[in-house]
């Protein structure tokens, strides 16, 4: 399997902005007034939030950018272990990212430390800072 595929299943796995679909933050109203009625899963909010990318708040689209760097960084760190450990994962619905937090102990620490990082922005973004 193509490690491209794999680490940007990854990284959408880990959440863009699209992951304030649960509750808070500051794509939370965004998604309220763009994207209501769209149930999360497969993409489709995901790709509603995209889709409508140009009306999205200032706020929104400001932590979209920091998300994408955030995603540039996690593909470049994990690359590596994504495809050592997770390479015959098939993507989606999570199982990359169940793949790589059952091999935590064993991944490098640049990956280990991108999604400690990826972690604490999900819980901000929960608490709507």
């Amino acid at each position: 399997m193509s490690k491209y595929v794999i680490v940007v299943a990854l990284v959408l796995g880990l959440g863009s902005f699209a992951k304030a679909q649960g509750g808070e933050g500051p794509c939370a109203k965004d998604r309220e007034t763009l994207c209501a009625g769209i149930e999360p899963g497969d993409g489709k909010l995901f790709k509603c939030m995209k889709d409508n990318a140009d009306k999205l708040s200032a706020e929104c689209k400001a932590h979209q950018e920091k998300m994408k760097e955030h995603r540039k960084d996690m593909k470049e760190a994990c690359a590596d272990d994504v495809e050592k450990f997770c390479g015959e994962t098939k993507p989606g619905k999570g199982r990359i990212m169940k793949c790589m937090r059952e091999h935590k102990e064993e991944l490098s620490a640049a990956c280990k430390e991108e999604m400690g990082q990826a972690k604490e922005m999900r819980k901000k973004m929960r608490k709507g800072k």
